[in-house]
Order: structure tokens, then C-alpha cells, then sequence
């Protein structure tokens, strides 16, 4: 009944039914979310929908008007460009914090990713590399010493996983992955070296290069159907 305290994992399920909606475009740009028909499709009160609704509200994912509209959070070109600009800053920093706490064996777990990637760069699997990525980054985020950083990193990422459909799309593109994967090699290997310098560079560097038009920002205009 509303009013009664709900499990976590119930609202929790919710929230991670929404989100992955989103996340794979399922529940578009501007697309308004009924919580009544959420809450009937999973035969539960409108509280545990409002409570997905507001931590999805907390990562920036919805828009939750006065009137207790819901629409997704619409998407733009300029605001990923300005979301890559404060990742590119942010991580390239971060590292740099991190890499004197990563030993030899989380070396090695990074390299077995790394690997994965390069399998599935070879068999042009676009959305498992974007995982694998993506996985990586966060083990990388996983050693930074400063917690809000580590915060900081998690809730700009959690804004970016928006468009990780669009990423995928503009990964299609012709040597697109071969590019990506270049970089990440070199990354791994200033980080074997715990080169600081080189790390920081190479780290804006890879945020950096989605933003060129013939990367990232092309991509995401054919697949928002943007001119």
C-alpha cells in the first residue's frame, strides 16, 4: 500500500528497468514515462515508481516537471561535448592519483580486458567493446584516492551513459574502433610505466579526439537526426 515503507530492491528494479530503457533509446529523447502504466506493468503502488523516477531525476536522466510530468532528458550535441570536455579533464587528472596505487595484478586484469577488446574490435562487435570500455575506465576510477573525485567521475558518467547508443553508432564508423583501440593501448601502457605525464596527456587526449566532427559529434548528429 502507498504510504508503507517499500523494499529497496523493488524500487531498485524499477529504476533499473527505466534506465536501461533509456540507455538503449528504447524510452526516446522528450518521451514522457506514465508511472501509472509503469506501476501496472509491474502490479505495484505509484510510490516505488516515484522513488525509480527521482534517482533517475538524481542522475540527471528525467526531467520532472512541477506538475509531476516525467519526460527523458533531451539530448543535444553540445551538451555531450561539454559532458567529453569534463570527462577528458577530470579522468586525466584522476589517474594521475591513481596510478601509484595499482599494482601488478590489477595491471594484469586491466590487460585481460584489454584483450576482450581487441577480440571484439576484430569481430566489429561495437556494443560489447563500448563495455568493455567502459569497464575499464571504471576499474581505472576504482584506484583514485580522492572519493569525491571518485563521485564526481561516477555522476558525470552516469550523464554520458545516455548516450552510449549514440557512442556505439559513431564507433561504427569506418576504423572508427581501430583508432579506439589504438589509443587505449597506448594508455596502458604509460600506466605499466607509471608515466604520469604521458598518462594525463593521453587521457585528454582520448576524451578529447571524440570531439572532432569526424568522430563523435557526426555521429551522434545522424543518429539524433540532427543538421
Amino acid at each position: 500500500m502507498e504510504g508503507y515503507n517499500i523494499p529497496k530492491t523493488l524500487s531498485q528494479t524499477i529504476y533499473n528497468h527505466l534506465k536501461e530503457s533509456i540507455i538503449t533509446n528504447k524510452l526516446k529523447s522528450g518521451q514522457k514515462i506514465n508511472e501509472r502504466k509503469i506501476a501496472e506493468l509491474f502490479e505495484v503502488s505509484i510510490t516505488p515508481v516515484r522513488e525509480a523516477v527521482f534517482m533517475l531525476g538524481a542522475e540527471g536522466l528525467v526531467n520532472i516537471k512541477s506538475h509531476k510530468e516525467v519526460v527523458v532528458k533531451e539530448l543535444s550535441p553540445e551538451e555531450i561535448k561539454e559532458i567529453f570536455q569534463v570527462l577528458s579533464i577530470l579522468e586525466s587528472y584522476a589517474v594521475t592519483l591513481a596510478v601509484d596505487h595499482i599494482g601488478e595484478e590489477d595491471i594484469k586484469e586491466l590487460e585481460e580486458l584489454h584483450k576482450e577488446m581487441v577480440r571484439y574490435c576484430r569481430k566489429d562487435s561495437i556494443e560489447k567493446y563500448c563495455s568493455l570500455n567502459m569497464a575499464i575506465h571504471n576499474r581505472l576510477w576504482r584506484f583514485v584516492p580522492n572519493k569525491f573525485l571518485r563521485e564526481t567521475l561516477h555522476s558525470v558518467h552516469n550523464q554520458f551513459q545516455m548516450y552510449s547508443y549514440a557512442q556505439s553508432y559513431a564507433l561504427g564508423k569506418p576504423g572508427a574502433l581501430k583508432r579506439s583501440l589504438k589509443e587505449h593501448q597506448e594508455i596502458l601502457r604509460a600506466l605499466k610505466a607509471k608515466n604520469k605525464r604521458q598518462l594525463k596527456a593521453l587521457l585528454a587526449k582520448h576524451w578529447g579526439s571524440f570531439l572532432r566532427p569526424s568522430r563523435f559529434e557526426e555521429g551522434l548528429k545522424e543518429y539524433l537526426n540532427v543538421e
